[in-house]
């Protein structure tokens, strides 16, 4: 057997980065007994670390028990290099920065912008600009850009895009020509999957449910994001609620996403009270208020998101389902209800949340694909519970 000792190097390198990334504060003595390689290879890993500028040392730590000298304490460099987060909705951009550390150094929001294939690229450039001031100085500067993208994506391809054009042109493509660093292209609900469980939970199979102008949802199986054929999984937006039903842009008749999305649900209450200017917040105000018009509408709502859930759960099995959409943060009823619909044994024992992360969440997501890429590391895992037992090794 051939042994390709540069390899394994890499890999162990990858052993003490992910360790020491994992760890706010952590000695070498330490770093050997968690990764179990010997205190002479863990020191010269350090050293390369140290050299590279992703690891600092911080100061000393406590000596033992039985005395001598106290440790030196390491650190990843966490502000050696920023990610850039970009999410294309279709009437806004939001972006964030974060350092290599996962926490968010500046973010902005720009609403009723909308996202066509001839003016996006500009908008991207001009959107990276505007951060300069923050990353011009470091090491590594920008380590990437993630765009989170409503529709299908598919290696960086994007396939199918129902609310904007951004499917007729190669935009990973186009700005990699544009931009001296690296462009990456995700699906926005797969992205903010990533974000939930690098973030929010210790669970290495969730399901997190975006609702906005379509739903869609991101997959975690074993610590994986699951893409399926050609980027195709987590359209539960177009599970078929009603046959025959609302014409769909998918080409299907009575998609979820028709009856129940946030762009779906405002359209029916706006015509319900007859005047295009309500809002959310009014529904809400309606709701509480007793408005039994409204009450009957949010109660059939709830009915047929909780079957898209219920479908979800039996076909995936996940240790927790996030929703994350302006619906339950500002109808926080509508939880309540959804989870009154779910009856099932199976269902009923999944827990079903909104998303403590929630509008950053596909944002936050792009940040941990970036940095995922960088470090060459596929868990990261900024949340302070530990994860649960990967059933394979990394």
């Amino acid at each position: 057997m051939i042994i390709d000792r540069y390899k394994i190097r890499e890999q162990n390198e990858t052993l003490v980065l992910s360790t020491i990334i994992h760890n706010a504060s952590i000695s070498r003595a330490h770093i050997s007994q968690l990764t179990g390689l010997n205190k002479a290879s863990t020191s010269a890993i350090v050293k390369d670390l140290i050299d590279e500028s992703l690891v600092i040392e911080i100061g000393t730590g406590d000596s033992t028990s039985v005395g001598g000298r106290r440790p030196i304490q390491l650190s990843l460099n966490k502000n050696a290099g920023f990610s850039l987060s970009i999410d294309l909705g279709y009437d806004y951009i939001s972006s964030m920065l974060t350092n290599l550390n996962g926490e968010i150094i500046a973010e902005f929001k720009e609403k009723n912008f909308y996202v066509r294939k001839d003016n996006v690229i500009e908008k991207i450039k001009q959107t990276i600009l505007s951060y300069e001031t923050y990353y011009v100085d470091c090491k590594f500067r920008l380590i990437g850009v993630t765009l989170a993208i409503h529709g299908i994506v598919d290696q960086e391809d994007i396939i199918f895009t129902p609310y904007y054009d951004l499917d007729q042109i190669d935009l990973a493509f186009e700005l990699q020509q544009a931009l001296d660093m690296p462009v990456y292209v995700e699906n926005e609900a797969n992205l903010t999957a990533l974000a939930e469980t690098s973030f929010s939970t210790n669970k290495l199979n969730l399901v997190s449910v975006s609702i906005h102008s379509g739903i869609g949802a991101g997959i975690i199986i074993n610590g994986e994001l699951y893409h399926g054929r050609n980027g195709h999984s987590g359209e539960v937006g177009h599970m078929i609620l009603y046959p025959h039903g609302v014409a769909c842009p998918c080409g299907n008749k009575g998609c979820l996403e028709q009856y129940c999305s946030e762009k779906a649900i405002l359209q029916q209450y706006r015509l319900l009270k007859a005047d295009d200017t309500r809002t959310l917040y009014d529904l809400a105000d309606d709701y509480y208020a007793g408005d039994q018009d409204v009450i009957t509408f949010i109660e059939k709502a709830a009915h047929e998101i909780s079957i898209g859930i219920r479908n979800i759960i039996s076909g995936f099995a996940p240790g927790v389902v996030y929703i994350n959409s302006p619906l339950t943060r500002k109808l926080p009823f509508l939880l309540i209800l959804i989870n009154n619909c779910i009856r099932s044994k199976f269902s009923k024992e999944v827990p079903i949340l909104t998303s403590e992360i929630g509008a950053t969440a596909s944002l936050l997501g792009a940040a941990v694909l970036n940095l995922q890429n960088f470090f060459n590391i596929p868990h990261l895992h900024f949340s302070e519970e530990p994860l649960e037992k990967l059933t394979r090794v990394l």
